[in-house]
């Protein structure tokens, strides 16, 4: 019989940080001890909560709570700034190298097509960006994974078309996302991992775009704390 209440925790034990360990292997042994179904999930369900959401050191004032808030939101419309312009130049080198193969299409100009795709890529990023935000929120940019930005971008890029009814358009869409996201984060990843004492040159401009949505979107605690 699946002991649920103890898969539950053991999961929650794995999702926190090494140094608190001890605690849940605490946790976990004084669980065992319990044998009244109510009071084991009683017990889980609490240790859960306290693992995956656990008390500040400190309490955060209203105002330090907004602060934070306004990070995250101008990291938010940062990300979807960035996303729209370059979806809107990858459509349409798409749209030039298709043109060798396909007849064009008069009814639609690629002026227009760009602010189409310009628009859907400022929808997608933004979810980008509030996932992201919500997903990896206080994680350390230089530790932020490539492989969960990707999929963040696929699981954004993925909403538009599918609630406006044109999932045939999924693919290219998700593609889209998964390189964007997996850019954006390589770039703010590698700006926050230079040396900070080397004198800047021109292409730390494009680190610093990239790096400082991001930043405002992922780990606003933690610039606040320093």
């Amino acid at each position: 019989m699946i002991d649920w209440p103890a898969l539950l925790l053991v999961f929650a034990v794995r999702r926190m940080p090494a140094e608190r360990g001890e605690w849940g292997a605490a946790m976990l042994a004084e669980l065992a001890q319990l044998r009244h179904p109510l009071r084991r999930w009683q017990f889980a369900l609490s240790c859960t909560r306290v693992a995956l959401f656990p008390p500040r050191k400190s309490a955060l004032t209203r105002g330090e709570i907004m602060n934070i808030y306004v990070r995250k939101l101008r990291g938010v419309t940062g990300i979807s700034l960035i996303w729209a312009p370059v979806w809107a130049a990858m459509f349409t080198v798409l749209l030039l190298t298709l043109q060798f193969f396909l007849p064009a299409d008069g009814d639609v100009g690629t002026i227009r097509m760009m602010v189409i795709i310009a628009q859907v890529g400022f929808i997608s990023g933004s979810l980008f960006g509030v996932i992201l935000s919500f997903a990896e929120n206080g994680k350390a940019i230089r530790n932020l994974s490539l492989g969960r930005a990707a999929l963040w971008g696929v699981v954004s890029s993925a909403v538009f078309p599918v609630l406006t009814g044109r999932a045939n358009q999924v693919f290219w869409t998700c593609t889209f996302g998964a390189v964007v996201a997996l850019v954006l984060v390589a770039l703010a990843r590698k700006a926050a991992r230079r040396d900070v004492m080397h004198p800047k040159q021109f292409p730390d401009f494009f680190l610093d775009c990239a790096l400082m949505p991001v930043r405002d979107a992922v780990s606003p605690a933690q610039e606040s704390a320093t």
